[in-house]
This record gives structure tokens, sequence and C-alpha cells, in this order.
């Protein structure tokens, strides 16, 4: 093997992985959403002043990427099957939060900040939780899909 086929090959394998590069870099621009939701949560101090002594389920949505995005909607989704929600099917049941206090929709989200919704945590919501696949979550400005949190209430 001579020195330019040397060359050549290491010209090819350099030029392959800086483009492989570039593309995982371009995955992982732009604002990026972490949902975590949590059940059985109840008001404290002045807060059990606003909402009573009913459980409420808390979702928080962290931006962890390098860009803003708007939080548009707070979101539940409910599949009976797995297999629904694998294959991206339409969900048994929807649900919209219209005013999930303390926050407020729409917000922007700036990188490395977060957001707080809550939901009133009902019979049905444990119902769904316990019967198949409940999931909650947000919609943002800069994605058509939401991003969703696995939410299992456990039985008291």
């Amino acid at each position: 093997m001579s020195a330019s086929e040397i060359a050549a090959w290491v010209g090819a394998a350099t030029g392959s992985l800086a483009l492989l590069w570039d593309i995982i870099k371009w995955s992982k621009t732009g604002p990026r959403i972490a949902v975590t939701a949590a059940p059985n949560m109840t008001g404290y101090g002045a807060a059990e002043l606003i909402l009573g002594n009913k459980p409420c389920v808390l979702v928080e949505a962290c931006n962890v990427g390098d860009g803003k995005t708007t939080i548009t909607h707070l979101v539940g989704f409910y599949y009976d099957s797995w297999l629904k929600r694998l294959f991206r099917r339409k969900p048994t049941t929807s649900i919209a939060v219209l005013d999930p206090s303390p926050g407020k929709v729409p917000h922007v989200l700036d990188k490395g900040e977060r957001w707080v919704g809550m939901m009133e945590q009902n019979e049905e919501l444990i119902r769904m939780s316990q019967d198949g696949y409940l999931f909650c979550g947000v919609y943002h400005s800069t994605s058509k899909r939401p991003v969703l949190a696995r939410l299992v209430i456990p039985t008291p």
C-alpha cells in the first residue's frame, strides 16, 4: 500500500467521522424538554389555603437544551394498551388542563429554566393510572408532538 493510498483512507475516515459528529451536534441543538410527573401532592402552608386538602399531580418541564421554546398546553393521555402507545395510535382518553396553576400557559421557557403546572388528582385519574398507561406532559412551540412522562399513582 502506497503513502497516497494510506492518506486517502485516513482522509475518508476523518471526513466520515466529521460528518457523523455534525449530525450528532445538529440533533442536539435547540430546546429539549424533560418532563416529570409526581402524584399525591398536597399543599402546605400558604399553598394549602389555595389548594385545600385535595391531592394534585405536579408536572414539571425543564428546558435542558440550548434554545428557547414556549409551553403551550398541559395534557394527559390514557392508553388501555402499551401497544397503542408503542405504535403511536390514538389514545383512549385525552385530557387538557386549561388552568395548570401555579403555572400559566403560554409560558416562554428559556434554556435552563423550569415550569411547574398542576392538575387535580381525582378518582378517574387514579383508575386510568392503575388500569392502563397514563401519561402527563406538555406541548411546546418547537415540536408537533408532546413531551410526556408516565404517571403511576400508587394505591393508598
